[in-house]
């Protein structure tokens, strides 16, 4: 289930660029990604709008010219974020030495390293901490504790950027190892169960966007990667339907609703489902639809028409 984005960022630059370009999309963004790497410091929305974000900032100190990846500065505030995403490159001598010339100024100052699980180098942060000014604050994040709290912002918000990126982050960031049963479920290997899951998944990407075409309700793509693939159908800040791929469904193609979460307009008369999984009723979609997204689309439509029939002039 490949990203929008798994084929332009591929270099640490590109990383950095990309979550320069999150923190600018909205103040909301900036203030939790923010929040996250300052722990326990707290921006608000409010301060965060106030912020400006740069890349690729060069400064010059004593030990010559710095370029740190991101540049965040405001009224009295002044945070250097460095990201890093191979575990195995370590700073250079004149990297730990030459932070330091990056803060000339008083006031509330940080330096943040944005860091993959298992980095090799941690120990190295104390000969950066030594040599920086008595006003900056060293704070160490890893990418997962980032994304992790960065999903939770993300369903306030509507912004398919925000989701396609958050969806490959955790795809970089976050691989799950194998069970054994998994493992063993490759043996003996079919090409035909694998190629039959990629035309599920299409057919999956098509229907939504014959949803994002025909009618007025609103799709989020799914971003649980590993064990779901699917999208959501809102109206307003309203979820209606989830529709997809998922492991604790019981069909190969499914929809669904969830039963209690306040985010969720509910239909009020439904069939009694045929499984429920961590709070969702699902229903299977029939066989005919796996590799026809036509077909998807009118069965989705025709349980919307059923079961929300308010909703009938915007599906």
């Amino acid at each position: 289930m490949a990203a929008v984005f798994d084929n332009i960022v591929t270099k640490e630059n590109d990383h950095t660029y990309l979550l320069r370009s999150i923190m600018e999309r909205h103040p909301k963004a900036s203030a939790t990604i923010l929040s996250c790497l300052l722990t326990p410091q707290e921006i608000s929305e409010t301060e965060a709008a106030s912020l400006r974000i740069s890349t690729q900032h060069a400064s010059v100190g004593a030990d010559g010219r710095e370029i740190p990846d991101i540049l965040v500065e405001g009224p009295d505030f002044h945070c250097v974020i460095e990201a890093k995403v191979d575990p195995l490159p370590g700073l250079t001598d004149g990297q730990t030495k030459g932070y330091a010339g990056c803060f000339t100024q008083p006031g509330n100052s940080h330096l943040c390293f944005l860091v993959p699980d298992k980095w090799k180098h941690s120990q190295s942060l104390n000969e950066v901490r030594a040599v920086l000014p008595a006003n900056v604050a060293l704070h160490v994040c890893d990418w997962r504790k980032l994304i992790n709290n960065f999903e939770g912002f993300s369903v306030h918000i509507s912004d398919e950027v925000i989701d396609e990126a958050i969806r490959f982050w955790k795809w970089s960031f976050e691989i799950d190892h194998m069970t054994l049963q998994e493992r063993d479920s490759l043996y003996p290997w079919s090409s035909e169960k694998y190629s039959a899951i990629r035309k599920l998944e299409k057919a999956v990407s098509r229907a939504k966007a014959l949803f994002d075409a025909r009618g007025n309700l609103k799709t989020k793509l799914e971003t649980s990667d590993t064990y779901s693939y699917g999208f959501y159908l809102k109206r307003g800040q309203s979820y209606l339907l989830w529709v997809g791929i998922w492991t604790e469904a019981p069909a190969p193609l499914s929809l669904g609703f969830h039963s209690n979460k306040g985010e969720w307009r509910r239909p009020k008369d439904v069939p009694a489902p045929s499984a429920t999984a961590d709070g969702y009723y699902l229903w299977p979609l029939e066989l005919e639809t796996f590799d026809d997204s036509e077909k998807i689309y009118s069965q989705v439509k025709s349980f919307l028409e059923v079961h929300y029939p308010d909703l009938n002039k915007d599906v």
